[in-house]
């Protein structure tokens, strides 16, 4: 399937030609994926990529593992997924290395995850430290799509979007311990029941685990 008409494809792969995202998931704002990185040892972790103004850029917190990937590397993959518990599992443990494939680039070979719909392969490049995080400008180089993942893209769902917003309330909560954090994660849970799958409520319970409630 020819995404990109000004692309080169090499099966289910392409090398960009242009700055044009929009073909695999990455919009205007911010899209939720999931960054994979590591070259020795693959890691994922939830983050927003952020276009806006015509520039694409993303912005990590220091001591992560996929900060320290990065500022070694250079390199990250933005996988675009639809799997709630996926998105659940990735922010607060590590993914089993059978769970990522890997592709080359510029002579390396950079991990995606087997279930992403879609990929997108990104040079780092203008690295900026802040106290608090590390900001890079994302250069597209290759991207490709999962063809059996592809075929089965849900529609919009007010129960897959309530587990992401959970989630990130979650993180929150961790870090700081108040109360409001639980209320919005009660609220968003409520959303996900009401609104959403199996695989939904299965995300929404492992949260519950993770922060022991």
């Amino acid at each position: 399937m020819e995404f990109l008409p000004k692309c080169r494809k090499n099966g289910n792969e392409f090398e960009f030609s242009k700055d044009d995202l929009s073909s695999f998931g990455i919009r205007e704002g911010i899209s939720e994926t999931i960054i994979s990185t590591g070259l020795e040892s693959p890691n994922a972790a939830p983050i927003g990529i952020i276009v806006k103004n015509e520039r694409t850029f993303v912005r990590l917190f220091k001591g992560t593992h996929t900060w320290e990937n990065v500022s070694k590397e250079k390199y990250l993959a933005a996988n675009v997924v639809y799997d709630p518990l996926l998105f659940v599992r990735s922010t607060f443990f590590d993914l089993e290395p059978s769970e990522f494939d890997y592709v080359p680039v510029h002579g390396l070979s950079l991990p995606i995850l087997k279930l992403a719909s879609t990929w997108i392969v990104f040079e780092c490049a203008d690295l900026k430290n802040t106290d608090h995080a590390l900001v890079a400008d994302l250069i597209p180089v290759k991207a490709g799509f999962n063809e059996a993942n592809w075929k089965s893209l849900p529609v919009p769902n007010r129960g897959f979007n309530a587990v992401l917003e959970a989630t990130v309330h979650a993180t929150r909560y961790q870090l700081t311990g108040e109360e409001k954090y639980l209320e919005l994660i009660r609220h968003y849970e409520s959303l996900a029941f009401k609104c959403g799958g199996e695989n939904e409520k299965k995300a929404m319970k492992l949260l519950y685990e993770v922060l022991g409630l």
